[in-house]
């Protein structure tokens, strides 16, 4: 017979060791993992938003203009290790993103409608109930989120783009981000990939606060992407 003493200790003892199983090293980045392989949603913007916002579509591939010196930086880190290319895919250019939503009618006076959102998914994910309620409530809790950094961060000029850059709001991307990040979290298990790799980068996302990026070119999307920790 153990005493209560030792009971009470040794269910401590289980709790702590599965408490130290399911923690995640956040100054460890997860092996990468296309988002878009875990969780293959259908393409969110139509061709239609694609061809109405040509310009700013095209600018999602263009390269970002780098200062002299930095390309300096960059090649002699180049020199020093290889660079690896398909650790990346395409973010949307912040600019087209506003567009986008702008057309669509989910972004009106820099504002969220959220009932024109709910009939957008109805089509472009018409097959999939799941996502249509999963997108809505993703987009109405990084719209309130917004408001909520907008007002304790106050009244703040926007800093001017790089020479050459596209200049637009950056709000529709920080939602559209906070969004994707929100339902890449919350995935449907009808679509979700159930792989080590997939899972331990959604825990990683669920997990771990996300670091500060300098708004600017693409890196603003990347930045907006995280914006739900």
């Amino acid at each position: 017979m153990i005493s209560k003493l030792q009971f009470v200790l040794l269910i401590a003892g289980l709790c702590m060791s599965v408490t130290k199983a399911d923690d995640v090293d956040c100054s460890q980045r997860p092996k990468f993992v296309d988002p878009k392989t875990c969780c293959p949603m259908p393409e969110f913007f139509t061709d239609e938003l694609k061809e109405a916002c040509k310009e700013e579509y095209s600018a999602t591939f263009r390269p970002p203009m780098a200062m002299p010196t930095a390309s300096e930086q960059e090649g002699e880190r180049r020199q020093r290790r290889p660079h690896h290319h398909h650790h990346h895919h395409h973010h949307h250019h912040p600019c087209f993103v506003s567009c986008a939503l702008r057309e669509a009618g989910i972004i009106v006076n820099d504002e969220f409608n959220p009932e024109k959102l709910t009939s957008y998914v109805e089509v472009v994910f018409k097959d999939n109930k799941e996502l249509q309620v999963l997108t809505s409530q993703a987009f109405a809790n990084c719209s309130a989120r917004a408001e909520e950094f907008k007002e304790m961060r106050g009244p703040m000029a926007r800093p001017s783009p790089p020479p050459g850059e596209l200049s637009c709001s950056h709000r529709p991307a920080f939602l559209m981000g906070c969004a994707y990040r929100n339902m890449f979290k919350n995935c449907p298990a009808s679509i979700w990939t159930d792989t080590q790799e997939c899972n331990e980068a959604r825990e990683h996302f669920r997990k771990c606060k996300p670091k500060f990026r300098r708004p600017g070119s693409n890196e603003s999307f990347k930045s907006a992407e995280k914006a739900t920790a």
